[in-house]
Parts: C-alpha cells; structure tokens; sequence
C-alpha cells in the first residue's frame, strides 16, 4: 500500500512537472494557470469577505454593535438600496456581455475594480464615528454600502465566472473550481482565526477599532494579492474566430427568459434564500453565546471565537478534497441534491440540541461541510446553463441572461428581508438594538429556533424545483459542448480562419458520434436495468451531435432562415439609415505601434474610435447581421457531407 501510495504521488508530481505550462491532452489549462487563478482568488476573497461586513442589517456586528444603528432603520435603507441594486445588476449584465476586450471579458474586471473596494472600506473604517451622530453615522454606512455596489459585484462576478470561461471542459472546470476553491478557502480561514483576535485587544468586535486594523489588511491588501487572478489566466470560449461580443439588453434579457434550466435554478435559490435568518446563529452562540455560557472575559471571547471560526473553516477542506470524486460519481444534479438533504438533516439537529451548545457547534460545523457543495456546484452548474445557451441561441450571456429572473429574485429577497428581519426578528422576537440581549439563553434561544424553522421550510420547497425542472445531465451537456465545436469550426471555415487541426477535430467528433450511435443502438435491445436506463441516456445525448447534421431541417429554423431572407433583400441604409463600416479602420489602429507613451495613447485613441463605430452599428443592425450570418451558416450546413467526408446515413 505504502508502494503504491509513494508511486502516486511521484507520477502526480511528474504530471504537475510536465503539464506546467502546457495542458495534457483533452484538457485545456495548464497547472501554472490553475494556481494564479487559486492563489489571487486568496485575495479577491479577502475583499469580498471584508467587503460583506459592510452590511445594511442589526445582524452585523459593524453596523448593529459598533455603530449602534436600529434594526428598523437598517432594514428600510436595505430596502431602498435592494431597488437601486435592481437597476445596477443589468446595467452591469449589459456591460460585462458587451465587452470588447483583449484582456478577454472578465479578467479587465479584476484589475479595475477591486483595488478601489478595498480603498472603499479603508477609508470608511477611518471616519471619525465617535464624534458623528446617529444619522450621520447611519447615512456614512449607507452611502459606502452603495459606493461599494459600484465596484465589488463586478469584481466577485468576475472572478467566480472566469472559470467557467477558463475551458470548455465541464469535467475540468469543476476540478479547477475544486482546487481553486480548496486554495482561497484560506482566506476566510485566516480571516476567522486573525479577526476575532485583533477584536479580543481592540475592545471586541463591538468597536470600531478592530475594524481600522482589519480592513486595511484584508481589504487593499487582498485586492493586491488578487491581481495574480488577472496577470496568470486566459479565457477560451469556443466561438468563431469573428464572433463579437455585441448583444443588445432585451435580446439578451429575452434569451435568459426562455432557458427552462435558469428558471429551475432561479426558483431554487429564491427559496434558499429563506435560510438568510439562520447564518446569524453562529454569530449569536460562538460568539455572545460563548461569553455567556462560559464566563470568559472580552479577550478570552476573541480567542475561542477565533479558534472555533478557524474550525468552522476547516469544515470546507474534507468536502472539497470529496468534490471532485463525488461529481464524477454522482453528477452535478445529485450532488447538489445532497446538499440540500443534509441542510434539512442539520436543521433538524440545530433545533432539537440547540440548548447544548458543543452538539450544536457540530451541526453547524457539518452544515458548513456541505455548504461548500454549493461553492463547487454552483458555478459548475451555472457554466453549463450557459453552455447550453450558446447551444441554443449562438450567443454568450453570462451577464444579461440572468437579468430577468435576477429583478424577480430582487423583490424576492427585499420580501424575505423584511419578513426575517422586520416581521420575525423585531416585531416577534424584539431584537431591535438591545444587541446585549443576545449574551442571554432566554432570548437567544426563540429567535434562533425561528429562523431554523424558517430556513428548513425553504429548503424543503427548494427541493421541488430543482428535481422537477432541471433535467440537463452530464451526457447532454457535453453534446453540447461537442455541437459548439462542431460550428465554431464550420464558421471559421466559412471565414478561412481555421485553426491546425480544428476542422480534423470536429470531424472527429461527428464519426465518433455516428459510431457510438450504432454500437448503442446495437447493445441496447439486450440491455436491462440501469444498464439500459444508461444506454438510453447516452443515445439521447449522441443524437444532439448527430442531428446538428440537420439543424437547418427543423421547422423552426426553417422559418428563421426565411424571415432573414427577407430581412436581407433590403439594404442596411434602407433599414437603419446608415452606412456598414468596414474593419479597416479597426485594422489599421491596431497594427500601430506602441513603442512609445504617445504612441501607445493615439493607438489607444484611435482603436476606442474604431470600436465605436462598429459598436454602433452592431448595436442597431443586430437583426441585420444575426441574418446574413444566418444565411452564411445554412450555405455550408448545405455542403456537410462534402465538409465531414461522411457516407453513412443515419
């Protein structure tokens, strides 16, 4: 066994060694990549973490202990901001969709962006709280809240969905989700163990001291750090080498509406959401619980809260190390299924030993185990929802396509709040600004029970959505992923900008398809059982890749193919009053030279004109253009036998 063991580990040290910086075959980022990705999500981490003390809510110990604000108050500015965050989310879908960018569509994010959300915080930690007022105080939290609104949705956004875009590879960005996961998981580990330390000395976290030391260090601090999350990546979308990213709002609104699987997924976070209650008991045992049960003193609360959140933390290194075998055994689906189970599971215990606080501490320590699925799960999931809308409709929608449902999931939340925090918490259970209240069993205890309840009844209705709705399995998916590769390669041969080996590749990848077909076809009438079930399962998901052969014979294509006929038997001037620019002066501006500051800054003069100008004529002849690509694309879908050297009819 020892043998074996010591065999392993050289081959994966060998493997890391000669995949560096080349990726083995079938895969797409090298080792070298998934470490800048891990080691800068550190500190984009660190921001975000610090970034959520920040919050609008009695249950944060900043604005309810160290500022001493109302509960009441919190939640009608939590409200007011909720409905202007409304409007920033598409506004930012529309940006981040819409970027023309060398650095790619996410990575400009990272750099511009989470420098100043921790400046933000800094400068917010730094005001002069002990001679401002209650109001003053109040709007200061309010305004830094919205400042912050600006800057760090981008940033999470960009880093959590960089990966989905690092590769095409389902199977590989959930590993690359796992390692990264695994890696900056430090952050909030370091900053549970640091934090309630430097609050022990600082008068705890009740006082705004602690913060001046702690939000400088996490906050630009981490924003430095993650920059190697832009400096060490690529993203690799498969697209056509002249796909360019211009989709206007309610095309890409549109589209988020008709995918079933973001409405699955959609309903099932919104009941999730009602859990949002139940996070604070962590804060109200380990933290004023402790104290109270214990006895200990304001130093001796900092250190045993540190220790027991640096546990918590360490609850998230099992799960992911289980993640990756897990998904390969399971799926996604699944996994995210026991996820949800062992919420209820522990939800159930939390309740019934919540007068024993070390048995509690152990629930909440195996809720936190499974939580990290979701870290995982979701972005895995979320990538291949995305997947199968550049399947279905062409186009890449990370940020508008959830806009709709993401309005919805506005009211949703703005509802929960006020219901968990206004109804439940201070109508009835008092929990106004009587923080201190909370050292005390009697009234720590109801107002916990309350939002166990609260959070089990929402994963429960959680549970029905997402079984019933999201039907998308792993075989499918990566059909998908093969039929994007497929007409990648056909438009850029249409265009005469393949690739070595691209235009082998999908060729590869339709006679493969054909051929396992017919081997299933074969094996199936034989087969019994889950053998069977499984058999079937494949040959539905063969038949994604094989009927892309026919794509232009479906009715509804049909019908789109005449619509932009006609559409094109008119000229763009007739139909937009403008005249179609050319790339030439795009071209020109990029071939300039750069040598120089001057030079640098004309080149980038004249390129921002140029994208202006063809921005604006992708943005009002859209309908335009999606038709002549349209009409292009059927002429060699017309010629796919001569194309794909096939014989065999099926």
């Amino acid at each position: 066994m020892k043998k074996v063991s010591a065999d392993k580990i050289r081959q994966g040290i060998s493997s890391v060694k000669e995949h560096w910086n080349t990726p083995s075959k079938g895969r797409y980022v090298p080792y070298k990549e998934i470490l800048a990705y891990s080691v800068g999500g550190i500190g984009v981490k660190s921001v975000i973490y610090i970034v959520y003390d920040v919050a609008l809510s009695a249950t944060s110990l900043l604005a309810g202990s160290a500022l001493g604000l109302k509960n009441g108050d919190l939640v009608r500015l939590s409200l007011i901001a909720t409905i202007i965050c409304m409007f920033l989310g598409p506004i930012r879908g529309y940006i981040i969709d819409n970027t023309r960018s060398s650095k790619g569509k996410f990575r400009p994010y990272l750099l511009y962006t989470g420098i100043p959300s921790g400046i933000i915080v800094t400068v917010f930690a730094f005001l002069p709280f002990e001679t401002m007022g209650y109001n003053q105080k109040l709007w200061a939290l309010f305004i830094t809240y919205m400042l912050l609104q600006l800057c760090y949705p981008f940033y999470d956004q960009a880093y959590s969905t960089l990966v989905q875009v690092m590769s095409p590879n389902s199977t590989e960005r959930a590993d690359i989700i796992t390692v990264s996961t695994f890696i900056y998981s430090l952050s909030p580990t370091i900053k549970g163990f640091i934090v309630p330390l430097i609050a022990g000395y600082t008068g705890g976290l009740e006082h705004i001291n602690a913060y001046r030391i702690i939000m400088p260090i996490f906050g630009i601090g981490g924003a430095l750090i993650g920059i190697l999350s832009y400096t060490g990546t690529k993203e690799r979308i498969i697209v056509s080498k002249d796909y360019s990213p211009k989709v206007p709002f309610f095309k890409g609104v549109g589209a988020g509406i008709a995918n079933k699987y973001q409405w699955a997924r959609s309903l099932t976070s919104w009941f999730i959401l009602l859990q949002s209650g139940v996070g604070n008991i962590t804060t109200w045992y380990f933290y004023y619980g402790i104290k109270d049960v214990l006895h200990l003193s304001t130093e001796q609360q900092g250190v045993l809260n540190g220790t027991l959140m640096t546990i918590f933390g360490a609850a998230a290194t099992p799960s992911m190390l289980l993640a990756p075998f897990l998904i390969r055994k399971m799926g996604k689906k699944n996994y995210y299924i026991l996820y949800m189970v062992a919420n209820l599971f522990c939800f159930v215990g939390m309740y019934l030993f919540i007068e024993q606080i070390w048995v509690l501490f152990a629930f909440v320590w195996i809720r936190g185990f499974f939580n990290t699925f979701t870290i995982i799960a979701d972005g895995a999931i979320n990538a291949d929802i995305l997947d199968y809308q550049q399947y279905k409709t062409g186009e890449r929608l990370e940020g508008l396509m959830g806009q709709f449902v993401g309005i919805i999931g506005t009211f949703v939340s703005m509802g929960i709040t006020y219901f968990t925090q206004k109804i439940v918490m201070e109508n009835h259970f008092g929990l106004t600004n009587n923080y201190d209240d909370l050292y005390k069993a009697s009234f720590r205890e109801p107002i916990s029970k309350g939002m166990i309840v609260i959070a089990f009844v929402g994963y429960l209705l959680a549970l029905i959505p997402f079984i019933t709705m999201y039907t998308l399995t792993e075989e499918e998916h990566n059909s998908h992923i093969k039929v994007l590769k497929i007409r990648a390669a056909l438009e850029d041969y249409a265009t005469g900008s393949l690739s070595e080996g691209q235009l082998d590749e999908a060729k590869q990848i339709y006679n493969d398809a054909v051929s396992q077909y017919e081997e299933c076809k074969e094996k199936i009438e034989s087969a019994k059982g889950k053998e069977k079930k499984k058999l079937e399962r494949k040959i539905q998901a063969l038949e994604i890749v094989i009927n892309e052969k026919n794509r232009f014979n479906e009715q509804k294509m049909v019908k789109k193919v005449e619509k932009a006929k006609e559409l094109l038997t008119h000229s763009v001037e007739e139909l937009y009053g403008i005249n179609e620019p050319t790339m030439d002066k795009y071209n020109e501006a990029n071939a300039m030279s750069e040598s120089t500051k001057e030079e640098a800054s004309l080149k980038a003069q004249k390129l921002k004109e140029a994208s202006k100008e063809l921005d604006t004529f992708h943005k009002k002849a859209y309908d335009y253009i999606q038709a002549r690509k349209l009409i292009k694309q059927l002429e060699y879908y017309s010629h796919w036998d001569e194309l794909f050297s096939i014989s065999a009819q099926v």
